[in-house]
């Protein structure tokens, strides 16, 4: 089933139980905030989407917040209509591997367009006022996280949709206790666009167009169909459209409409739309933004853009989250491309990968469908650890600890990781430093460039395998009962254990 926008996904969420509605008041001011609590509450506990109805200090609230809507593994797998973690990786991963089923996205008109209900023009724009603000922990300014931004190419003209962070310039403190002028705070956003050097699709297109003294447009999509925030957030190769790729993970064409101001095409079903313009060779200082591996960014760097318009729909919804120390609602939405991308490329190479798990750590283990004498060759751990790093996509290259692990290990429990690393690891033998890997680009134990993000770490690899015929000729009988054993057990005793 391909879901029309976010409201469906939620109404799926809500009859099964996993989201309810929350009328308590929920502090969300600067300085004077509950939500990064919440979420620590929420994520340690698996526990349920809510719609956060009652926030105080909240500039919008007639707008509700969607809140931990993809706290879970399940959850994740729901957004594109599974339920299965597995199971959800080998569709992403069959539709990654093939470019022929992609659909082409339709062209819909305004009137088929949710998210023109309200058009606010360039000269009405007052980003104070029409836009939600809410702010987590000790973060400096309060951040856009659930929108997908939309280049193209000045050369070529292809498109780039990924999933890219917006900072929000007003009642923002500024890191090195100056003010943003009035203009950057109600006119202006400030986006993540690793550019100089460039890191992301969209770095390369705002970087080209810099070359080439040519404005760079761009629309932002807050709170689509979750199939486009999946599509945006995996690694495509550059110039490969991700609506394309989205039509495939749904099952059907996603619908676009023109946008108002900028020569490009937007999700018609999007809550909202934040159309605008690079300015050209703009950098804006930023900080604290609290980030994935669980620290806080103190000073990061980052271009401006101008807001030419903002569209959405009647009553909208609004989305907010918060990178932290791990898990966090969203965690395994962003990992479940991360592990994809490697999936499919070994898969496609290597069938003796069975599954690619990513921690909410960023810790990646391969799982192999086989182990022992049954291995293709001798180090063969050692060769899957140099062909993640030297996998396809954007991720895999980045990976600084990898973990390769065979059929009986389970590779979604670290107790079950760590035992195959106690029991079959010796480190002088088993493990590969990489000294020149690309760094993950908030690892904040990386040197770190004038615009506050690493460009190359050190990567570590485990070959955790058991080590036939590498140095034994058989390895020890694992004493562990069945799967099987376990729930005929369980079975037979449920009246007593519940």
């Amino acid at each position: 089933m391909a879901y029309k926008d976010m409201r469906e996904f939620l109404d799926v969420l809500r009859e099964d139980g996993q989201l309810k509605d929350c009328d308590e008041k929920i502090k969300v001011a600067h300085g004077d905030n509950e939500l990064q609590a919440l979420m620590r509450l929420l994520c340690q506990n698996d526990g349920p989407a809510l719609m956060l109805n009652n926030l105080e200090g909240y500039n919008t609230p007639d707008i509700p917040v969607i809140f931990n809507p993809f706290g879970t593994r399940e959850r994740t797998a729901m957004m594109i209509d599974e339920r299965d973690p597995l199971e959800s990786k080998k569709k992403h991963a069959r539709a990654l591997g093939n470019p022929a089923s992609w659909v082409d996205p339709v062209l819909v008109t305004r009137d088929q367009a949710p998210c023109k209900d309200v058009v606010i023009g360039k000269d009405e724009i007052s980003l104070d006022k029409q836009l939600p603000h809410v702010w987590f922990g000790k973060e400096a300014a309060s951040y856009i996280t659930g929108a997908v931004g939309i280049t193209h190419d000045p050369e070529t003209g292809e498109r780039n949709v990924g999933c890219y962070r917006l900072t929000q310039l007003w009642n923002a403190v500024h890191p090195k206790g100056e003010e943003y002028p009035e203009e950057q705070q109600k006119k202006q956003l400030s986006v993540f666009c690793f550019w100089n050097p460039p890191m992301s699709h969209i770095g390369l297109h705002l970087a080209k167009a810099t070359a080439m003294g040519k404005p760079l447009e761009v629309a932002f999509a807050c709170q689509c169909d979750p199939a486009i925030h999946l599509a945006a957030a995996t690694g495509l190769a550059f110039g490969q459209d991700e609506f394309r790729f989205a039509g495939a993970l749904r099952g059907a064409p996603v619908e676009l409409v023109k946008a108002e101001t900028v020569d490009i095409e937007v999700p018609a079903t999007a809550e909202f739309i934040i159309e605008g313009v690079f300015i050209p060779n703009s950098e804006t200082t930023i900080g604290n933004h609290s980030n994935p591996v669980g620290y806080y960014d103190a000073i990061q760097v980052f271009p401006r853009f101008e807001v030419t318009a903002i569209t959405h729909r009647k009553n909208p919804l609004w989305y907010a989250t918060m990178e932290m120390m791990p898990p966090f609602d969203h965690n395994y939405q962003a990992l479940m491309p991360v592990e994809t991308e490697v999936l499919a490329d070994l898969q496609g190479k290597i069938p003796e990968v069975r599954d690619v798990v990513v921690t909410p750590n960023m810790t990646y283990i391969v799982q192999l469908s086989v182990d022992g004498a049954a291995k293709p060759h001798a180090e063969f751990g050692k060769y899957i650890l140099h062909a993640v790093w030297g996998s396809a996509g954007r991720w895999g290259r980045t990976a600084k600890i990898v973990i390769v692990v065979g059929p009986d290990v389970d590779p979604y429990d670290m107790d079950s990781i760590e035992w195959a690393i106690a029991t079959r690891v010796q480190p002088a033998t088993d493990t590969i430093i990489n000294e020149s890997g690309q760094a993950f680009v908030l690892d904040p134990s990386a040197p770190k460039g004038h615009h506050g993000f690493p460009v190359v770490g050190s990567q570590l690899g485990i070959d955790a395998t058991m080590k036939v015929p590498e140095r034994f000729e058989s390895y020890q009988e694992v004493s562990q009962p069945t799967a099987e054993e376990v729930a005929a057990v369980a079975d037979k005793l449920r009246t007593i254990l519940g």
